[in-house]
């Protein structure tokens, strides 16, 4: 007895390996103990000697052939060693002896589902649950074999029944998440990934399915850092060391060679092989290693990138990285994605090797590939049978090209149908031989495939069919890529039902009939047509074709760039304007698109002279006018846009978009009482009119009208729904609700009205805030009266109402008489201000900031850093560069350079908290420097702000500011000549 309560001790106290010891020494006295022999099995099981406990259970089951426990314990076991038809075989036996047992019906459905027997394991799942409602392992496997079936509602309600039962479930979390993004019910996956990883933040499964879930919705920011996890999934053989070199981090390389290492599948290849593109032309010393198939079309490019094979010794290199981590290291938003530029091309020879296979002229010629790669996991929801493509076949006019490779005879005969199909695959030895087929096709009609990639990397027209589940690589409830300006996606309305997709890529690609073929006219019409609703590569195709028929014609040219500019691809734009523009030099139309283009990249000097020339050409082309006008006020020429404004409106005095930007033009030569008349004689002739009402908001607040200027404020969100489907706050008191904060336009607005939550806590809530950047929550978590704050990706805690912060004003009655009480809210934290403070001078020296750029700002607000050159060579005066994304030139002002440290708000305010004084433009830093009654001197351009009001050098929003504006546009000389005077009178009164 003594002996047995050893081995109770032992396995109460989870000593397994003492405990089996102690297990098999009594088994050697009774080696016919049915229950020592089971208890054997299970901790052989345990310590993971799957033979041992093979053998155990066998023997136990041999001596007492009626247990059902021990039929269902050796199932289990040769479960374990991959012996599922016999494992199946014991469980039934186990049911046999015993029917009401769930988790012998449990594990006979996993048995099932591992034989990929689907139907059958989704029955005893089922019986098994019949049993016990409360069993959380069938709820999960029937999970897993609902989802092998593609039923991913049905597996999404048993993951979410897993975690109902059992919370703490991190795979039910995962797997739930996971199925609810293949429901493309975004926010619900989301929402599951961050459950799972407040269980586990280190669940690599977890940080996977959120990552495709960002990505998906375009959440580049977070998307791709959580897109690092996979390099941390130990299946994916990723090693953060190669060849003795570690893996790069994104900082400079200053010299470096970088060796970029291919990954996941041949599309993803050419997709971001744009990178080592970029990287290239950065100046940087690439080397990018790929699958061999891949490097002769690499190659062509005739790009500065070295290229070895993988497998192969690669050439020197100092650091390497995986090319699908390049978008994080060089941050990719969807704003800045590197254009595939130039597309890729063809080998010339590979090129006019094929040419001669594909006869020119004729039909259109439409290259097809309906699957993919048999290998893929999930290639059964985006590959198709051949044979539904074939009403491609049947369209008059068309002949397919079939890009499948390994197309067999039946799948050839299915697709051709009754219509014409050629089948070169047969020539084709790598990508650079399909790279030159396709450079002699007119389009490709494709599935999710390396060819689609190939295809669109060329510059070539695709119509790409999707399944109904979202691929990140597409992005949701989008017709377009912005990856591949000339993609259009086709997506399942109904998962698996592809009919409907073939059917809307039909009508897209099928040529126009005769007789419009005939009439250069009605081929213009179309492709005109095409482009207003939106289609802009059908209306790209049929311009080019009918430029193939008529390549003198400048107004082709001219519709053709305007459809490439709204597609994205600028190059080709300018390109072709100024095609028409050589074909027809008094073709005003394009003088002025050709401006537009310039103007969206910020080159409005240049575009300045194309709309003069276009209201030249057409004195009554009132696009012209307006253009021109908004020119001249970024380049600081309000009065003459002025004139231009009221020749429109002379000519229209409906021509309400030149009345609003007469407006403008008002606000920037420092009149905003001519602004607000001209607003209301708009608001007259259109009284429901949203931007001009948005407009007088910001020329009454200009002059102190605040009662009626945050009325008219409110018009920003004329038309727009609450994100949220809460109650939005009218003043009434909170009486213990939880209130969001909504923050909304620019960082500095944040910072400059945040000093209401105080306000808002009075009237007895709970704040929650929601700001747009990580980087102010340090800050705005410290202001008083705020509860919680969330950055954009994280989730929100249950809120009764909302708010619009720049709403608060209005709520609150403000006017000048009766701002918020004054008192700093913002504060620094005392930690980083005391590190903060080693890097600053100590002593009686006056510590001066500079910042004198913002990201986005408009050109005149941005003060270029020579102007400083008034402020050098003073003593007693040290500055300090907080100036981001820029460095100080010391041939202009020495200063010191603090911005490479600088993380965060909740640095930049712990070094204002050491500084005596902030010399910036307008940025959101001089919000923050108010906000923490720092001394901060404001540099305006000769323009009317309505934060900063017209007539005025102090704020009454911030006790401690002090205003330097321009005399005259432009005179950024005049103000640092007054800043320097404000200088050298400081040091006087130290």
């Amino acid at each position: 007895m003594h002996r047995f309560d050893e081995l109770n001790r032992a396995l109460a106290e989870n000593r397994v390996e003492q405990a089996r010891e102690l297990c098999q020494g009594l088994l050697r006295d009774e080696p016919d103990n049915v229950d020592l022999l089971t208890l054997s099995g299970a901790l052989a099981r345990l310590c993971g000697d799957v033979a041992e406990a093979f053998e155990s259970f066998s023997r136990a089951a041999l001596l007492d052939p009626s247990q059902a426990e021990l039929s269902n314990n050796l199932g289990v076991v040769l479960e374990d060693l991959g012996r599922y038809q016999e494992a199946a075989g014991h469980y039934r036996r186990a049911l046999e002896l015993k029917a009401d047992y769930p988790e012998a019906l449990g594990n006979l459905g996993n048995a099932l589902l591992k034989l990929e027997r689907h139907d059958e394991a989704v029955a005893r799942f089922c019986d098994a649950i019949a049993l016990d409602p409360g069993y959380t392992s069938a709820y999960y496997h029937l999970g897993h074999a609902l989802r092998a079936q593609g039923e991913w509602e049905g597996a999404a309600r048993c993951y979410q029944k897993v975690v109902e039962l059992q919370p703490d479930h991190l795979k039910g979390w995962v797997n739930l998440g996971g199925s609810l993004l293949a429901l493309n019910r975004f926010d619900e996956a989301l929402s599951a990934q961050r459950e799972a990883l407040a269980l586990d933040p280190e669940s690599v499964d977890a940080h996977w399915n959120l990552a495709l879930t960002l990505l998906a919705v375009g959440d580049y920011g977070e998307g791709w850092r959580e897109y690092q996890w996979r390099l941390k999934d130990a299946a994916g053989s990723f090693s953060d060391e190669f060849l003795g070199r570690r893996m790069w981090d994104g900082a400079p390389l200053s010299g470096r060679t970088l060796l970029v290492r291919a990954e996941q599948g041949f599309g993803d290849a050419i997709q971001f092989f744009r990178y080592a593109r970029l990287l290239a032309r950065r100046g940087e010393r690439v080397v990018l290693e790929c699958r061999r198939e891949l490097l002769p079309l690499f190659a062509a490019q005739g790009e500065e990138i070295a290229l070895c094979a993988a497998g192969d010794e690669p050439p020197p290199f100092d650091t390497f990285a995986y090319l699908m981590s390049l978008p994080y290291l060089v941050g990719t938003t969807l704003e800045n994605i590197p254009p595939q530029a130039p597309p890729l091309k063809a080998d010339p020879a590979l090129s006019t090797k094929w040419r001669g296979l594909v006869p020119a002229g004729g039909d259109l010629k439409v290259g097809v590939v309906w699957a993919g790669s048999a290998g893929y996991k999930r290639d059964r929801y985006r590959s198709l049978p051949a044979g539904v493509l074939a009403p491609l076949a049947s369209l008059p006019g068309i002949t397919l090209y079939n890009l499948q490779l390994g197309g067999c005879a039946e799948d050839l005969a299915a697709l051709r149908g009754e219509g014409a199909l050629v089948d070169l695959t047969g020539e084709i030895g790598d990508f650079a031989d399909t790279a030159a087929l396709i450079d002699n096709l007119d389009l490709v009609v494709s599935v999710d495939t390396a060819v689609a990639h190939l295809a669109a990397a060329m510059g070539k027209p695709v119509h790409l069919m999707l399944p109904f589940s979202c691929d990140w690589r597409w992005l949701h409830g989008r017709t377009d890529s912005p990856w591949y300006p000339s993609v259009t996606l086709y997506r399942q309305e109904v998962p698996g039902q592809w009919q409907s997709v073939v059917e809307a890529v039909a009508r897209r690609i099928a040529p126009l009939p005769e007789a419009s073929r005939q009439d250069p006219n009605l081929l213009f019409q179309e492709a005109n047509r095409l482009r207003g609703e939106g289609d802009l590569s059908g209306a790209i195709n049929m311009y080019r074709a009918l430029l193939a028929r008529l390549p003198d014609c400048a107004e082709i040219y001219n519709n053709l760039g305007l459809a490439l500019q709204d597609q994205g691809g600028a190059a080709e734009a300018e390109a072709s304007y100024r095609r028409a523009l050589e074909l027809k030099p008094h073709l005003a139309d394009a003088y002025n698109n050709l401006g537009t283009l310039l103007v969206g990249r910020a080159e409005h000097d240049e575009a300045e002279p194309l709309f003069r020339r276009a209201v030249e050409l057409d004195p009554g082309y009132l696009p012209a006018y307006v253009n021109l006008g908004s020119c001249l006020q970024v380049l600081e020429q309000p009065a003459q846009a002025v004139e231009l404004y009221r020749r429109a409106i002379a000519l229209d005095p409906g021509y309400l978009e030149a009345r609003i930007n007469l407006g403008t033009a008002y606000q920037d030569l420092m009149q905003p009482r001519r602004a607000i008349d001209t607003y209301e004689e708009l608001l007259r002739l259109a009284p429901e009119h949203p931007e001009a009402h948005w407009n007088l908001a910001l020329s009454l607040l200009s002059v102190a009208e605040f009662r009626r200027g945050w009325r008219e404020y409110e018009w920003r969100l004329a038309g727009c729904e609450p994100e949220l489907p809460i109650p939005v706050w009218r003043g009434e008191e909170l009486a213990g609700r939880t209130i969001l904060l909504q923050c909304e336009q620019g960082l500095g607005d944040t910072l400059q009205f945040i000093r209401y939550a105080p306000l808002v806590a009075q009237r007895g809530g709970e704040v929650v805030v929601r700001c747009q950047a990580a980087g102010l929550k340090p800050l705005l978590c410290r202001v008083p009266g705020v509860a919680a704050v969330c950055a954009p990706g994280e989730e929100l805690p249950p809120c009764d109402c909302q708010v619009q912060l720049l709403s608060l004003p209005h709520l609150f009655g403000t006017t000048l008489e009766r701002m918020p009480p004054w008192r700093p809210y913002l504060y620094a934290e005392e930690r980083r201000s005391s590190l903060w403070s080693l890097m600053l001078e100590e002593g009686d020296t006056l510590k001066v900031g500079l910042v004198w750029r913002g990201g986005p700002l408009p050109r005149n607000r941005a003060c270029p850093f020579k102007e400083f050159a008034p402020l050098a060579d003073m003593s007693g005066v040290l500055f300090y560069s907080l100036q981001l994304g820029d460095t100080p030139d010391p041939g202009v002002l020495p200063a010191v350079d603090l911005a490479p440290q600088i993380g965060d708000f909740g640095d930049t305010a712990a070094i204002l908290a050491g500084l005596d004084l902030l010399v910036t433009v307008d940025t959101a830093a001089a919000h923050l420097a108010g906000g923490m009654g720092v001394p901060v001197w404001l540099l305006l351009p000769y323009a009317c702000d309505w934060r900063w009001f017209a007539d005025r050098e102090d704020s009454p929003w911030y006790p401690t500011m002090r205003i330097f504006r321009q005399e005259r546009p432009g005179d950024w000389a005049g103000v640092m000549t007054r800043v320097s005077e404000g200088v050298e009178q400081r040091l006087k009164s130290q």
